[in-house]
């Protein structure tokens, strides 16, 4: 007799009604799937690990610098010794962050040969992105980053059939080709320089998956995926190593203006409670970055829905775990999606159509 069955045993003749036993049998599996991908990650990576990702002394170029992850993100890369430029439109928000960065950095023994630089430029715009790159290249001597972190990003809920096509056309506008052109731009300088750097594009949880309310941000996530998906492989011309992360939801000034937005549905599906501090974000990209992995993710849900969308030519973070959470994947998936259906088809009468 298997474990499962066992259980099933066991609940049949209990108090338990037939619909608890499955709930039940996915929550042991759960708590098994959670010990086996923590217990083989630790493994795998104390036996086979090395750091692959060393920012001392390198220069990182980070879009959306001025808040949330970016800033985040621009704040640990100091701390670690790295050169770092941060580009966003606000002036007043991208000095209040520069001095945050700087402060993360003062306590190191080469403070004093680190360059940290500020860039107001809107990434929008194709020939401002050229420009804040040229900027940046200029205070280096004409070098070209070493790292993109494209973080630059903003998401409007909405339901499909209420919003201007317009709000459609501004999310593309920045989460892709906002991404778009800074890559485009960084990637043709650092090939023709020779160096052997790393872009890092910022997607979402929501770029694997996605539900009510997010037609707005959803595709421009998923499209990011495409791009770093083709990059990877096409950048072995030039030894650059591409990533892509899919952090879950970020409490950060950007969650904040969603929910001014967000469909009461949408917040419920999504859970509130399940977001993390953009500091906890940008350690886990860190982290991810150090291991060399491709897709990155910053919970074990978002490893779950990571592996699901896989497909057959991104590899692996860790084959034994990632094999474990593949399977996971097809079974929780089903109730999963039979609870946002549900909460969906129960929310009807909250949204009428209208004229």
């Amino acid at each position: 007799m298997s474990f499962i069955d066992y259980i099933f045993q066991l609940t049949t003749y209990s108090e338990l009604s037939e619909k608890l036993q499955q709930p039940l049998v996915s929550l042991l599996l759960l708590l098994f799937l959670t010990i086996s991908y923590l217990m083989g990650n630790s493994l795998w990576h104390k036996l086979f690990g090395r750091n692959k990702f060393l920012p001392q002394g390198k220069h990182a170029y980070v879009t959306g610098g001025s808040k949330g992850l970016g800033k985040a993100v621009a704040k640990l890369l100091a701390s670690k010794g790295a050169h770092v430029t941060i580009v966003a439109r606000d002036k007043e928000h991208l000095q209040i962050a520069l001095d945050e960065i700087k402060d993360a950095a003062k306590n190191r023994e080469d403070y004093k040969n680190l360059i940290f630089t500020a860039i107001s430029a809107d990434v929008t715009s194709y020939e401002d992105s050229v420009r804040a790159l040229n900027d940046a290249c200029e205070i280096h001597n004409g070098r070209a980053p070493d790292f993109i972190f494209a973080c630059a990003g903003a998401c409007k809920p909405g339901l499909f059939v209420e919003q201007d096509i317009l709000e459609f056309e501004d999310g593309m506008q920045l989460n892709y080709y906002g991404t778009l052109y800074t890559v485009h731009e960084g990637v043709k300088r650092m090939a023709r320089q020779g160096i052997k750097g790393k872009i890092v594009l910022v997607s979402s949880i929501l770029g694997v998956m996605s539900f009510i309310g997010f037609s707005q941000y959803s595709p421009t996530k998923y499209a990011l995926k495409g791009l770093a998906e083709t990059l990877r492989n096409e950048l072995l011309l030039y030894d650059i190593s591409v990533h892509c992360y899919f952090p879950g939801t970020i409490d950060s000034p950007g969650l904040q203006q969603e929910n001014k937005t967000k469909p009461k549905v949408t917040s419920e599906i999504e859970g509130a409670e399940d977001a993390i501090l953009p500091d906890q974000a940008a350690k886990a990209l860190y982290k991810s970055l150090c291991r060399g992995d491709f897709h990155i993710t910053s919970d074990l849900g978002g490893n779950i829905c990571r592996v699901a969308s896989k497909g057959p030519v991104s590899p692996t973070n860790n084959f034994i775990v990632d094999s474990l959470l593949g399977g996971f994947a097809w079974v929780g998936g089903i109730p999963f999606r039979y609870y946002i259906d549900k909460k969906v088809k129960d929310s009807k009468a909250q949204y009428p159509i209208s004229d």
